[in-house]
């Protein structure tokens, strides 16, 4: 017999190991409750309690908030994910945030694609309500490494930078230190990321839910872009990469999350090194050695040269001396 909990009274059948969140989005879409820790490559965390429903154990029993990205759902609970008192609670924490983050949007590089900024606007918040205090304004940037880009200045303590690195990538570079207001992100013992052990993977800039991880394109930002989704080249995995040109130039490369094979991640080469595109040493057509020098030729004519090659190979010395290597790091 299946089980089944309530949302604002009516019936939803639950699936097992389900969350409240998990259900939520299944029946009424991702974007029915919002969130800032949660990201879809990551384990549930709840940092942020933006997420937080209503549940009771009884219709008209009485509720307590809890934070739906990890709480199970349990069978026969009445949840209520928009009640007055959450949405109440929402806003608030969404203003608390904001009284510590820079209120820059309209030159930050993430406008129009900050989930802050968006979470902000779906919870109804027009104003700061809380006087200004204390705050973390005055962090530097760090522009030390090749690629990686940090101004702390923005983050908002989610976690989700350092779940990317430990979850993702494996590495542990990036870490929380402090507690309280003084809490904050480190990179290695503290240092930037160019002396840190960063493997420039990026997947601490795609979680990142404002900009205070970035990359030196600019990945996040949506400056009159066309977005193409296509395969990686670079080995035999078959990361799908989403590339955004402007004017037929790529500008960024992101790994999006629903591909099967990489679940939004792809190494420094896949996502950042995509300058041999147009590189004007770049091998675009067979080449066949003809008197000492490399000669342009058309595919055809350059497999009936390999079997050709392959056959004499075959005739003069016999099968044994032919072999292949296959490997998931070689080129596609």
């Amino acid at each position: 017999m299946s089980k089944i909990a309530y949302i604002d009274d009516r019936p939803y059948e639950i699936q097992d190991g389900e969350t409240i969140l998990a259900f939520l989005r299944r029946n009424f879409g991702k974007d029915y409750v919002p969130t800032l820790c949660d990201a879809p490559n990551l384990d549930p965390f709840g940092a942020c309690r933006v997420c937080s429903v209503d549940v009771a154990l009884a219709q008209n029993g009485p509720v307590k908030s809890q934070a739906s990205c990890h709480t199970p759902v349990m069978a026969n609970s009445y949840i209520y994910p928009h009640s007055e008192r959450i949405q109440k609670l929402r806003k608030n924490i969404v203003e608390l945030v904001l009284t510590d983050h820079p209120l820059d949007c309209l030159t930050c590089e993430v406008n129009n694609n900050c989930e802050l900024q968006t979470v902000a606007a779906k919870v109804g918040v027009r104003d700061v309500r809380y006087p200004e205090g204390k705050n973390h304004l005055d962090r530097t940037k760090d522009l030390s490494h090749p690629y990686m880009t940090s101004d702390f200045s923005k983050c908002i303590n989610c976690f989700r930078c350092v779940r990317a690195c430990d979850e993702v990538q494996g590495q542990f570079v990036l870490s929380m230190a402090g507690r309280g207001f003084d809490s904050h992100i480190i990179k290695g013992l503290d240092t930037t990321f160019e002396q840190s052990d960063c493997v420039s993977c990026g997947a601490c800039a795609q979680a990142c839910p404002t900009s205070a991880i970035s990359d030196v394109f600019e990945s996040k930002s949506v400056t009159n872009v066309q977005k193409t989704r296509t395969v990686c080249t670079y080995c035999g995995v078959g990361c799908n990469l989403e590339v955004a040109t402007v004017n037929g130039k790529v500008k960024s490369i992101q790994a999006p999350y629903e591909a099967e094979s990489n679940q939004g991640h792809t190494c420094l080469k896949g996502r950042f090194a995509f300058s041999f595109y147009n590189h004007e040493e770049r091998i675009r057509t067979p080449l066949i050695r003809r008197n000492g020098a490399f000669v342009p030729v058309s595919w055809d004519e350059a497999y009936d040269f390999i079997v050709k090659k392959m056959t004499e190979v075959k005739e003069t010395c016999g099968p044994d001396y032919i072999a292949g290597i296959s490997s998931a790091r070689c080129t596609n």
